[in-house]
Parts: structure tokens; C-alpha cells; sequence
């Protein structure tokens, strides 16, 4: 059966897939057609047509070769650290790429950066990271406890800031640029308080509020955030800036 592919295979196909998308819409022209132009014009024209076949061939990919292919027209927002790290790490390895995937895509767009390259795999790997190397503290977040919580959604900005950033970039004559570090510390930020939350109210949203909640608290404290980020023990500053906050959050 086709959709008894590895994760890690799916995973590829899709990534690979966006990859193509993104040269092509860093490759279209916005500016207005003037007569020299034509041959410019041609390729945006045929760019926006393979754009579009490639979202097209995404949705399809997907919908064969997923696992879950249901998961994708559900409503993203984070969840809590029981959800993505249960007792079975591998049951909560593909929500957690996903949902964490499409809300930095999301986030990202929102704070200016409208074509990110961002890759599920970089969260697949952030997920086993975080089994890996933070096992006992995940196990303490889930127990409730503000401060556990607080410290390992702190942890998980560090491990997806660094993974994205180091995130290999496998397209041919790439130029574009990441959003810059603290665009970065925001957007993953956002998500990780979100997630501590979620995991704090010991319920499952339906909607984008959380992440919204998140991100608009984070930028009311610029201050404090940017002096977090700027820590040089980054992981506790963000830790204290969360306890802070999650009890004051919807």
C-alpha cells in the first residue's frame, strides 16, 4: 500500500516539493510589465501557472501518502505537551511536525516574511531532539507544575531556533535570506507559549487564539523579551519570561 511509505519518506516528498514552490515564487516579478519586458513576463506568467501545480501536487501528495490525510483539513493551533510527547513519542511525532509547521509558516507571515523556506523535517527533528536530550524534562512539564512547564517550552524555542537556523538548504542557487534571529526567537516563541498554555489549561483549542494571545503578549513586553533572547543563558530567562505570562493568557 502506497500510504505504508516511511514518515520520513513523506516527509522528503513534501519538503521537496515546497522547496520547488518557494524558488518559484521568490522567482516572480510584481512590478508592472512594460514592453522590453516580455520574455519577464512570460516566465511570471508560466511561474504562477507551476505554482499553482505544485500546491496542487502537494495537496495530492498528501492526500496518497499521509498517514492521517484527514489531520491536514483540521484546524491548526498548539497543543499541549502531552499531545505531542505522550507515552508512545512516535503518536505524537506527526501532529507535532505538522501543526508546528504550518503555525511558523503562519507567524512567520504575519511578522513579514511571507516566503520562509520552512521544512516538516526540520520539527521531526526537533521532536526527537527533545525526547532525546530533554526527556525528564518533558516528563516534569506534564505534570502540571507552572515552573516545569515553563522550563521546557523555554527549551523547546532553543531547540527549534537552532534547528531551523542550522536547517540545511537544499535548492540549487538559493539566495534568499531567513528572517532575521530575533524574527526567529519571536515566532518560535510564540508557538512554544502557546503550547505551555495549552499544556497549563490542561484543554484542547479549537481555533488560532492561543498562538494569537501568545504572540500579542510577547510584543506588548518587547522589552523583556529582547533582553530574554539576548541572555546569555537564554533557556532560563525565556523560562521565567513564560511563568510570567502563562497564568495571565486566555
Amino acid at each position: 500500500m502506497i500510504r505504508d511509505i516511511s514518515s520520513e519518506i513523506v516527509v522528503g516528498l513534501k519538503d521537496r516539493l515546497r522547496d520547488v514552490r518557494h524558488l518559484i515564487r521568490a522567482s516572480r516579478q510584481d512590478s508592472k510589465p512594460v514592453p522590453q519586458d516580455l520574455p519577464d513576463i512570460l516566465f511570471d506568467t508560466a511561474a504562477r501557472a507551476v505554482d499553482k501545480a505544485l500546491t496542487a501536487a502537494e495537496t495530492i501528495s498528501i492526500s496518497l501518502v499521509s498517514q492521517d490525510p484527514s489531520a491536514h483539513s483540521t484546524p491548526i493551533e498548539a497543543r499541549s505537551l502531552d499531545v505531542y510527547f505522550p507515552v508512545d513519542a512516535n503518536k505524537g511525532e506527526a501532529l507535532f511536525r505538522r501543526d508546528v509547521y504550518y503555525l511558523t509558516k503562519r507567524i512567520l507571515s504575519v511578522l513579514g516574511s511571507r516566503n520562509a523556506l520552512i521544512h516538516e523535517s526540520t520539527f521531526a527533528s526537533v521532536h526527537a531532539r527533545m525526547i532525546r536530550r530533554h526527556g525528564a524534562l518533558l516528563f516534569g512539564a506534564k505534570d502540571g507544575d507552572l515552573n516545569d512547564i515553563a522550563d521546557g517550552c523555554a527549551q523547546l524555542v532553543i531547540e527549534l531556533q537552532s534547528q531551523y537556523q542550522s536547517a540545511h538548504l537544499p535548492l540549487p542557487g538559493y539566495t534568499g535570506q531567513r528572517p532575521d534571529l530575533g524574527t526567529q526567537y519571536l515566532c518560535f516563541s510564540a508557538i512554544a507559549l502557546a503550547i505551555g498554555l495549552a499544556t497549563y489549561a490542561a484543554h484542547e483549542p479549537d481555533d488560532e487564539r492561543l498562538v494569537e494571545s501568545a504572540l500579542l503578549a510577547l510584543r506588548a513586553r518587547e522589552d523583556k523579551f529582547d533582553q530574554a533572547i539576548a541572555a546569555p543563558d537564554k533557556m532560563k530567562a525565556l523560562s521565567e519570561l513564560f511563568a510570567f505570562l502563562i497564568p495571565h493568557l486566555p
